[in-house]
């Protein structure tokens, strides 16, 4: 049977800076932003309603339909596609939108559901000429 290495001191100080680059990514990860949410829910690309999140005193709940029917619901900081009609339930099964930037997406009916922030930090974060 082999025996394992010894450890060094340097494994240690390379584990230990992989440990503090993985805690800096996953801590910027959780940063939430500092505008109001607000829910923009599309369908055929043209906006149907805008439900803003950030302090929502009660559940907003309403249904799209077209080809099949959508539900949504918003409450207090998310949103989500709560039951659908159409075949997959991929837009059901993508659950709660909490930050700025996700979606949930119904290909069948053509409705899309997108949380964005309407803050002072709404800039880009590149421009490309």
């Amino acid at each position: 049977m082999k025996q394992l290495k010894q450890l060094k001191k340097g494994d240690f100080l390379a584990f230990a800076l992989i440990l503090l680059l993985a805690g800096g990514i996953w801590g910027a990860g959780l940063g939430h932003s500092s505008g109001q949410l607000t829910a923009e829910v599309r369908q055929n690309g043209v906006l149907v309603r805008r439900i803003a999140l950030s302090g929502l005193s009660e559940p907003v709940t309403f249904t799209l339909t077209g080809s099949y029917e959508n539900t949504i619901l918003a409450e207090n900081g998310r949103a989500c596609i709560r039951s659908a009609t159409c075949p997959h339930q991929d837009c059901v099964h993508t659950g709660w939108l909490t930050r700025a930037g996700q979606s949930a997406v119904c290909l069948e009916n053509r409705v899309s559901v997108t949380v964005v922030s309407q803050g002072e930090n709404d800039a880009p974060d590149a421009i490309v000429r």
